[in-house]
């Protein structure tokens, strides 16, 4: 969001994009509670892991693809797991759908 805020303070005529960042800050305001499980408690490598939590693969298939460790990708899916709340892959991914983190 600073990002977003940086850029719009250099060019503050952007048409629709005003409006449609207005919308997500007020979003993100309702949503950012830190004991609310959700996107803004995922890193960047878990948002990156979480999509592919949808396909057959297996941890090591899924480090292959990503040029990872298991372990690492193990851990992630376990951090992915507490922070959304599930105890297994198929939660994680449907309270993720349902949170629109990731496309149904």
């Amino acid at each position: 969001m600073q990002e977003i805020d940086e850029i719009l303070g250099r060019f503050p005529d952007l048409g629709t994009l005003v409006g449609e960042v207005k919308q997500l800050k007020a979003r993100l305001g309702k949503e950012h509670d830190p004991n609310t499980p959700g996107a803004s408690a995922l890193t960047t490598a878990e948002l990156r892991l979480l999509p592919l939590l949808c396909t057959h693969l297996t941890a090591p298939e899924l480090a292959t693809e990503l040029l990872l460790s298991p372990h690492t990708i193990k851990s992630q899916m376990r951090s992915i797991y507490r922070k959304l709340d599930a105890t297994n892959r198929h939660q994680a991914v449907t309270w993720a759908r349902e949170l629109e983190i990731i496309d149904t």
